[in-house]
């Protein structure tokens, strides 16, 4: 055989709102700084597409919504780590000023919804 194969894990697909990753936080690092470490810290690496990837999507309230998004996708071996990327990814939602980032966990789609440090349902738009 000429080749073999070393099996990832589960892809985690998801959306961030680009222009939104240039912000600073209040130590100084963009968004986009911390999302890099963090997933490369946790995964060992990530893939992202910084194309012209953008949607539409209709509101709860029946407003629709336009974004311009940078997708990124990250393999879980063993489902290791799904709980916590989670949790950063809500964490980073807030940091954003988003309610919801759209999330795939192995092509099962999701909106991720955005708590507030109190752990109640922050307000905001969904990316």
């Amino acid at each position: 055989m000429d080749y073999y194969e070393k099996p990832l894990g589960r892809n985690v697909r998801f959306l961030l709102p680009s222009l939104k990753l240039k912000q600073p936080t209040e130590d100084g690092e963009t968004i986009e700084q911390r999302v890099h470490q963090y997933l490369v810290d946790n995964f060992g690496g990530y893939t992202a597409t910084a194309a012209n990837l953008f949607g539409y999507w209709r509101e709860d309230g029946g407003n629709y919504s336009y974004g311009e998004h940078r997708e990124f996708v990250v393999a879980l071996p063993n489902d290791r780590g799904l709980l916590e990327l989670k949790n950063f990814l809500g964490r980073t939602a807030r940091l954003l000023g988003e309610n919801c980032l759209y999330v795939e966990v192995a092509g099962v789609a999701l909106l991720l919804y955005a708590t507030s440090e109190a752990g109640e349902e922050a307000e905001g738009l969904c990316a």
